[in-house]
């Protein structure tokens, strides 16, 4: 069996040209995690997916310096990120999706062998996989899919 046989053909996209605030809100309206995003001839181009907005959004990694106490030299976490997180939200609104996605989407062939599908999501640790066909989106697949096709004895 192959990926073509049980795609999802209608995928929630985003524009390359989209703000974060188009992305946020595709998320909320429909309940999902994760999205591809498309140039104006449907070619896949990126990826974005909630956990990118939450490392923009997260506290940043302190830097460890060396501080001096008592004559004993020791490390110093000192952090520089003190913006909360409700501005940090704010300001990325308008930013472009580009700017936040990752440009490495995990993507497999339209013609791809179901079991070979199934191995790259578990490498990955993607929620889902899009379907490239001619060089454009022709959908998406998810572990729920193949689970499904394979309980149902396809």
């Amino acid at each position: 069996m192959v990926v073509s046989d049980i795609i999802v053909r209608d995928v929630v996209k985003v524009k390359e040209s989209d703000r974060i605030r188009d992305v946020l809100e595709r998320f909320l309206l429909y309940r999902i995690c994760e999205l591809p995003v498309v140039n104006d001839r449907n070619e896949i181009v990126g990826w974005i997916s909630d956990r990118e907005i939450m490392k923009r959004i997260g506290r940043i990694n302190p830097v460890i310096v060396p501080a001096m106490m008592c004559g004993v030299l020791f490390p110093y976490a000192v952090w520089f990120d003190d913006e909360e997180i409700d501005r940090k939200l704010y300001r990325l609104l308008d930013c472009s999706v580009m700017e936040v996605a990752t440009r490495k989407a995990p993507v497999v062939r339209f013609d791809s062998e179901l079991d070979d599908a199934a191995a790259l999501l578990g490498r990955m640790g993607a929620c889902s996989l899009l379907v490239e066909k001619n060089g454009v989106l022709a959908g998406k697949i998810s572990p729920g899919d193949i689970l499904r096709c394979v309980a149902a004895g396809r």
